[in-house]
């Protein structure tokens, strides 16, 4: 799992730009490689969110919940940050 922190701290990242915002702007990049993919990740991250806004990082990582089903972020009361678990995919294989 990861979070802001965690990949700001583990990269020797500065504070601003935030980090996350960084993921989006690389999953960016990684998307115009692989276009048919890209657009479905935005199609199922966009169906994740409660605004039905897509953001980019979910190319690669998702956010975490716990046991109970209740996610792991500020807005839930759970963590000091949002915190994120990587995609299986990126282990085994997109299939291409």
């Amino acid at each position: 799992m990861i979070d802001e922190l965690i990949l700001r701290k583990g990269l020797s990242l500065p504070a601003k730009p935030p980090a996350l915002c960084r993921l989006s702007n690389i999953c960016e990049k990684i998307g115009a490689i692989i276009p048919d993919h890209f657009s479905a990740a935005m199609e199922w991250s966009s169906e994740q969110s409660e605004d039905k806004i897509a953001w980019k990082g979910n190319l690669i990582c998702n956010i975490a919940f716990n046991s109970d089903g209740i996610e792991l972020s500020p807005n839930a009361g759970t963590t000091l940050y949002h915190t994120y678990v990587v995609h299986q995919e990126l282990f085994s294989g997109l299939g291409f």
